[in-house]
């Protein structure tokens, strides 16, 4: 599998014998000289599959307008006092919060208009115009296999302070250790493993610690960014 990254980087993933569930999402931030912007970005509709699922559509005052080829979603939280914009394209969307309710379309709009955005079957890329004043960057990809475990990549330069000082166990996608979190009893309460190349630093998360499929995709999942 080989899709593409929001910063243009192309993320290869093979060697997983179960399949993901869907296509990647992703969280990038943009920095720039008044701070930084966290973006979500995922497949078309995804935020307002997400909302009706969890309950929350009913209790949101959506507004919608057209923009850039794709339709803005304006999902306005009146409870928490927060909006989340989406940006739908034809293959992915683009999403971003802002605090306060009546926030206007143009507020948005402007946002997006300092990237160059890409949306294609493949994935979509939004880089920064030349003059923005942006540079992207703490880039996360994430994905689930059913029932098994939640896969989070990201750059390795980016998970430089995480990296172990301990040797780590060789397997298909580079150096791996195993990380258990005990409850006060001693049992296992969650099981991760941190796994690290000359790419991408990928962290896997076990639905069940006990679960041999797990340990399947730990040995033989590679996830590499160019």
């Amino acid at each position: 599998m080989q899709v593409r990254a929001p910063n243009g980087q192309s993320l290869v993933v093979d060697g997983n014998s179960q399949p993901f569930i869907g296509g990647w999402a992703y969280l990038i931030w943009a920095h720039g000289p008044t701070g930084g912007t966290r973006f979500q970005v995922t497949p078309a509709g995804s935020a307002e599959v997400v909302s009706k699922e969890l309950g929350d559509w009913s209790r949101f005052t959506v507004r919608e307008a057209q923009w850039n080829g794709g339709r803005i979603l304006s999902m306005e939280d009146p409870e928490h006092g927060t909006t989340n914009m989406v940006w739908v394209g034809p293959h992915n969307e683009v999403a971003t919060f802002f605090n306060g309710t009546g926030v206007p379309f143009e507020t948005f709009m402007d946002l997006l208009a300092k990237f160059d955005i890409q949306d294609t079957p493949e994935g979509l890329t939004m880089l920064p115009r030349a003059g923005s004043g942006l540079t992207l960057g703490n880039l996360l990809a994430v994905n689930t296999i059913d029932q098994v475990c939640n896969v989070q990549v990201k750059p390795v330069a980016e998970a430089s302070e995480s990296i172990p000082r301990s040797s780590g166990k060789r397997v298909r996608g580079g150096a791996m250790w195993r990380v258990d979190e005990r409850n006060e009893a001693g049992g296992v309460q969650t099981r991760s493993v941190f796994m690290v190349n000359d790419t991408a630093a990928t962290t896997v998360v076990a639905a069940r610690p006990d679960d041999a499929r797990f340990i399947d995709v730990v040995e033989s999942i590679s996830c590499r960014l160019s």
